[in-house]
């Protein structure tokens, strides 16, 4: 592949000697799918003769966990599941010799039946005992393996970091690659699913990020923005940007084409925020394509309500020095703007702000930003020799910088 922005073609069933339709494409299976009670994929036949009366299906274009690693497969014919001792599961068959991949082989004939499977996908390493759910890892098998990219494509530290975060909050990944896909959409889709992005950074990098609502201070802020170096041009705050409560749909299932799971617990909004806003949900539910498990969906409602249960600010700057052109979306910038004010009153001096635009304009010499409101500012401590009372009025730490650069 030679740009981000072409398209992935899936290896079809004609590469075989005797498939029933040469043009099926055969799915590449990730993560765990072995919920709900029917078929979640449709599996394509790449051998109608078998041997004679053995056809053969192909269940993953690529070798996927072993059942003796906990691979609960089951294989359903019209909507029907069958006895296991009607078909063999073979999870790395060099078929044909054609390279490594999982087929299921029946002990009797088909016709015109549906052939779908639940089960699981690729392990982390070839023959491997663990299952690859962690959404990095499969961007970066999808991009190095299926699309032939270079590992050298992604931003090393934003994809490590991304990693330990996708881990850190206990999220599992799951889907299924079924049809010809764009990879930059497929790519900003698995990262959606878990409250990520993904952009090319300057360097035209790959970087991965994954929003956890924290600020990650081992990195800091990419620098403070001075008033006089970066003018306000404009800020914004909408009503219709309030989340209270998030319904979400997940559980994406390819042979029907629907999401078949929704979950809207109150438990997971905020009743504070309801009670002086009304409830507020977003226009549509949040859509988890990559995503199947309960617990990850709810942990990414808590962040979603967390982070907008109040109304934030939008700004734009301009800067007009060029001094901030390694600042880039996704990054951390300290700007005051002292008229503003956050939810307890105080107003957003030395606040932090995460870049969500960049415009470049090197004939003009400025560099315009927008940014969202972070509940995070620079910070000033007190001593406690006696200048400041103990009253209340002033905190022994965590007090809002007010110095106005």
């Amino acid at each position: 592949m030679s740009a981000l922005t072409d398209t992935l073609y899936l290896s079809r069933s004609s590469r075989y000697s005797s498939p029933l339709n040469g043009n099926d494409r055969l799915p590449i299976v990730y993560g765990d799918h072995t919920d709900g009670a029917n078929g979640i994929w449709t599996l394509p036949c790449i051998d109608t003769d078998g041997g004679g009366m053995n056809p053969v299906y192909c269940f993953s274009a690529r070798e996927v966990l072993s059942a003796a690693n906990g691979n609960g497969i089951a294989i359903y014919e019209d909507g029907m599941e069958l006895n296991p001792a009607l078909y063999t599961f073979n999870e790395a068959d060099d078929y044909e010799g054609k390279g490594v991949i999982a087929t299921i082989t029946f002990t009797s004939p088909k016709a015109n039946e549906i052939i779908t499977a639940r089960g699981m996908g690729k392990p982390t390493t070839t023959g491997g005992a663990t299952l690859m759910e962690n959404i990095i890892d499969i961007i970066h098998d999808f991009l190095t393996v299926e699309c032939d990219f270079a590992a050298a494509l992604f931003e090393a530290s934003y994809k490590a970091r991304a990693s330990q975060v996708f881990a850190a909050q206990g999220y599992k990944a799951a889907g299924v690659i079924s049809e010809d896909v764009k990879i930059w959409e497929t790519i900003v889709e698995m990262m959606a699913s878990f409250l990520g992005s993904a952009y090319l950074d300057g360097d035209g990098d790959l970087c991965l990020d994954i929003d956890n609502n924290q600020l990650y201070v081992d990195y800091g802020p990419a620098g403070i923005v001075p008033k006089s170096e970066a003018p306000l041009i404009s800020t914004r705050q909408r009503l219709s940007n309030v989340i209270n409560q998030c319904p979400c749909n997940y559980a994406y299932n390819y042979v029907a084409g629907e999401f078949k799971r929704e979950t809207n617990d109150t438990a997971h909004a905020d009743m504070a925020s309801q009670g002086i806003y009304g409830v507020r949900e977003p226009g549509t539910p949040y859509q988890f394509y990559w995503c199947r498990d309960l617990t990850s969906v709810q942990t990414v409602q808590d962040i979603i309500v967390a982070k907008f249960k109040d109304p934030v600010w939008e700004i734009e700057i301009e800067d007009q020095t060029l001094r901030r052109l390694g600042v880039d979306i996704g990054d951390i910038i300290v700007y005051s703007v002292d008229w503003l004010y956050a939810q307890d009153g105080s107003p957003l001096t030395n606040n932090y702000w995460r870049v969500v635009g960049v415009t470049r304009d090197f004939d003009a010499g400025t560099i315009r930003f927008r940014a969202l409101q972070m509940p995070y500012y620079l910070t000033a401590a007190y001593l406690a020799d006696g200048t400041y009372l103990a009253d209340g009025s002033v905190k022994a730490g965590f007090n809002r910088d007010l110095t106005i650069f």
